[in-house]
């Protein structure tokens, strides 16, 4: 809509603009100007896809015990692009819940969450694809480097 209230302001300065006798024509021209670009805007605007972005839910694989195991995490980002969130995972048996929180609020496809869960805290830096259906991610405990393996894709969408 940003486009049309734009293409409706020039209508209007255009129409204070001219004085006198071309008044009337400034305006007119101006409105027919707004009046037929309308109908293609509203047509470019309904056509255009959402930006991608990190939210969602990804089923994926992250390194546990030894081995690698089933993760689902699940994304939001909130007005400023700030990531959070939680996952699940099995836990030889039991399910391990945890959240996850942004160090910051970075842009772009890298990015660095804090993990919390029974087992304590850590980082997890992870690196989206462009469209964000998929990323690659190493997660380690607080004071360590993240080295273990953490990833996902859309749940639709399968995991390697």
């Amino acid at each position: 809509m940003y486009l049309s209230e734009t293409l409706l302001s020039w209508a209007a300065i255009g129409h204070r603009a001219v004085k006198g006798g071309r008044r009337m024509l400034g305006g007119t021209i101006g409105l027919y100007l707004t009046v037929s670009l309308l109908p293609v805007s509203a047509s470019a605007l309904s056509e255009a896809k959402p930006l991608a972005a990190p939210a969602g839910h990804f089923c994926g694989k992250l390194f546990s015990s030894g081995s690698l195991v089933d993760v689902e995490t699940s994304l939001q980002v909130d007005m400023e692009g700030h990531i959070s969130g939680t996952y699940r995972f099995d836990d030889d048996g039991t399910e391990t819940i945890g959240t996850l929180s942004e160090i910051g609020a970075a842009p772009g496809t890298k990015r660095v969450l804090l993990w919390f869960d029974k087992y304590g805290n850590g980082a997890l830096s992870i690196q989206f694809d462009p469209s964000y259906t998929r990323f690659e991610g190493l997660w380690g405990p607080h004071g360590s480097l993240p080295s273990y393996t953490w990833n996902g894709g859309r749940c639709q969408d399968p995991v390697s």
